[in-house]
């Protein structure tokens, strides 16, 4: 779950500084702008990094040492730090250029060859399917958190119109949960557990008013699931697969893979990893968001009836598209780095055997 920021913004971290950034948002008719699914796509991406660099930093805390440990890292590291600087003055340090187009050429199809496999046309392999699945639960979890504020999402300051009995009761209760504990604690009781008693019963209360509200907006967040699912699959079976080769030119070229000091046999290597990601992750996140926003938008659209106001705003939450981006593109790092071709720094690899 990300950081709460003021109600209509979202709060990203950037080259380690942290901001506040509005959260783009359909207009009321349910549509969005190509510049809008841009910047969506963007805040989706700085919302990853921010997790990931949160993640790591909570990895290499963790991370257990000894002094004799030490000792055998500073002299493994002073002993590469040799080998490279050998390497440096017999030859070039990176390759002439015309070695580099070479690369590239390799690289890009590669790749390809690789990404292929894992989005196949017409179908989906079990990796994707399961990936699907994941993001199903997680969407379904946003929702509800969404759900449970009294602000509608990606506004600035609207309050929700109730639209049950339970919700308002919910939020009522909610709101002066303290103010209520700190009046039962006023009483003097007699046995003094009835005090314990009397905090689960307001407990209890919270709890069946919450999930009577929740359990009212069930169908409307299987319909949203069910769309979801369905446009999910079509984009992995017939949006993405035509266009592995064009994202695979895109991510090696501008990311500059072929700069990569690991050459051998023509692979990623783990200095050039973070370009890759961030390269990789932009472009599969501005073609989700292109195909999977303006579908979710059109659906509910359709279904005025079926679908309340404010569910726009929830469906054009960067979170679900962070969420989607995370499962997805962990378990392409996973399979290129199975298969030999991307070499991974020691916290993702650390990250992915944990998953």
């Amino acid at each position: 779950m990300r950081a709460k920021g003021p109600p209509g913004t979202v709060p990203v971290i950037k080259a380690g500084v942290r901001s506040v950034v509005p959260m783009p948002q359909p207009t009321d008719d349910g549509i969005m702008s190509t510049r809008a699914k841009m910047s969506l796509a963007d805040i989706a991406l700085q919302l990853r990094d921010e997790q990931l660099e949160a993640r790591i930093v909570h990895y290499k805390a963790e991370l257990a040492t000894s002094p004799e440990l030490d000792k055998v890292t500073e002299g493994v590291v002073a002993e590469l730090k040799a080998l490279q600087k050998a390497h440096g003055e017999k030859g070039q340090s990176s390759p002439p250029m015309a070695d580099k187009a070479q690369i590239e050429i390799e690289l890009i199809s590669n790749l390809k060859q690789l990404l292929a496999r894992i989005f196949r046309p017409g179908e989906l392999s079990s990796t994707v399917e399961r990936k699907i699945a994941e993001s199903g639960k997680r969407f379904a979890r946003l929702f509800f958190e969404s759900e449970l504020c009294e602000k509608i999402q990606g506004s600035s300051d609207e309050t929700k119109t109730m639209h049950y009995g339970a919700q308002a009761l919910y939020l009522v209760l909610a709101r002066n949960h303290d103010l209520l504990v700190k009046q039962l604690e006023a009483f003097s009781y007699e046995p003094t557990d009835e005090l314990e008693d009397a905090r689960r019963r307001l407990e209890d209360v919270i709890k069946d008013q919450r999930n009577a509200f929740l359990g009212a907006t069930t169908p409307e967040l299987n319909a949203l699931m069910k769309n979801l699912t369905e446009l999910l699959k079509q984009f992995f079976a017939v949006e993405l697969p035509p266009a592995v080769g064009e994202l695979s030119w895109e991510v090696v070229k501008e990311a500059r893979l072929a700069e990569s000091r690991a050459h051998a046999g023509y692979k990623i290597g783990a200095d050039a990893f973070p370009r890759f990601r961030s390269t990789f992750e932009r472009k599969f996140l501005q073609r989700l968001v292109a195909h999977v926003e303006d579908g979710l938008l059109a659906r509910v659209r359709s279904k005025p009836t079926e679908f309340r106001g404010e569910t726009l705003r929830f469906v054009a939450d960067p979170q679900i598209f962070t969420d989607i981006c995370e499962l997805v593109c962990d378990a392409v790092y996973d399979y290129l780095y199975s298969d030999g071709f991307l070499d991974l720094p020691g916290d993702w690899r650390a990250r992915l055997r944990a998953a």
